[in-house]
């Protein structure tokens, strides 16, 4: 079985594509501390590179962006290419199926705050609800 779970920050504000026209595509990259310190007691940290499809790519890059917290399930991808010189390369990415906002920056004071999708769909409702009444396809989960 090819399972992979992931906690971490995204490094940079996730990217946004559309393939043939109307495949959306997001990209992104986070970073996940390992469980322990080396010998000089930094925790060390991988950075992954991910891919989701679909809807949930567009509501990614529309509510996530750089320092996010984020929890992704998907799978692991090891993609064998050659490079323009012919060389044999490989590219391990993530094959993302959800993700979970788990923590986004405090827009007063560019901090990080613990959230559940709860929160941000109340978030969500009551900050559009002022101005107009919300969709379903509107709600980022």
């Amino acid at each position: 079985m090819n399972i992979v779970n992931l906690v971490g920050r995204l490094v940079y504000d996730p990217e946004l594509k559309y393939i043939n026209n109307d495949r959306a595509l997001c990209t992104f990259c986070l970073a996940v501390s390992r469980n322990y310190r080396n010998k000089d007691g930094v925790i060390p940290t991988d950075f992954i590179y991910i891919d989701i499809w679909g809807r949930k790519a567009e509501v990614l890059c529309q509510y996530a962006s750089k320092g996010s917290l984020i929890a992704v399930e998907g799978s692991l991808r090891i993609d064998k290419y050659l490079d323009k010189d012919g060389e044999s390369k490989t590219k391990s990415r993530i094959y993302a199926t959800n993700f979970h906002f788990l923590g986004h920056k405090h827009p007063e004071n560019d901090t990080h705050k613990l959230f559940d999708n709860k929160t941000l769909f109340n978030e969500v409702i009551n900050k559009d609800s002022q101005n107009e009444e919300i969709s379903e396809e509107q709600i980022p989960f």
